[in-house]
């Protein structure tokens, strides 16, 4: 079994996508999964309905999910849950960085429903990739599912990425009012050997 595993956010040039019950790199989640996101602090977030078909649309930032989706940020819930999250972590630049953030800023501040196909997770996941540069079209390539947004960052993306699996752990380090803001240490207990890979996809063990 793979060692648990120190995943570095340095502030500025780093972020991470995140498929929610995906076993590994090449399997998809059984049951459609959910996207999140990791800003450059280190910071979990992510886009959900607030529980009713057409309702709000709610960013989670670390308390909230805490709150309601512990297993997404403590890896002892995550276990428990047999939650495993597949991520693609890429070093993206400052200025890509900096878009990223913001456009998940942008959607906090001003949220636009929820629907279960076409303005979901995974939706509002890919227009903080596209703002950033990192794939080709604000949409999804296919229906919008976590997985699809995955397969379409590796594809698109400009820049390398590494991709780890195994339950995840999101401990704040510093403190703030902004909880996108303040800085996370984020470790993984990881279940899958990681592949790396580059521009235009494939990706190889880094074992």
């Amino acid at each position: 079994m793979p060692s648990p595993i120190t995943l570095r956010f340095n502030g500025e040039t780093t972020i991470a996508y995140v498929v929610r019950f995906k076993p590994s790199h090449a399997e998809g989640p059984p049951d459609g999964g959910h996207s999140d996101c990791i800003l450059p602090t280190g910071a979990p977030v992510g886009y959900f309905g607030s529980g009713v078909v057409g309702a709000d649309g709610v960013v989670f930032t670390y308390a909230t999910f805490l709150a309601r989706r512990k297993a997404y940020v403590k890896a002892t819930e995550a276990r428990a849950a047999a939650c495993i999250s597949t991520l693609l972590v890429l070093d993206v630049g400052k200025r890509r960085a900096e878009a990223f953030r913001n456009s998940w800023f942008s959607m906090r501040s001003k949220t636009d429903g929820f629907t279960i196909l076409g303005n979901n997770c995974s939706t509002h996941a890919s227009r903080a990739f596209h703002a950033a540069g990192l794939i080709s079209t604000h949409e999804v390539d296919g229906v919008d599912t976590p997985n699809n947004l995955y397969d379409q960052i590796v594809s698109d993306s400009p820049v390398g990425w590494k991709s780890y699996s195994g339950y995840l752990d999101f401990d704040p380090v510093g403190s703030g009012a902004d909880q996108l803001l303040v800085p996370y240490a984020v470790t993984l207990d990881a279940t899958a050997v990681p592949t790396i890979g580059g521009p235009g996809g494939g990706g190889g063990s880094l074992s």
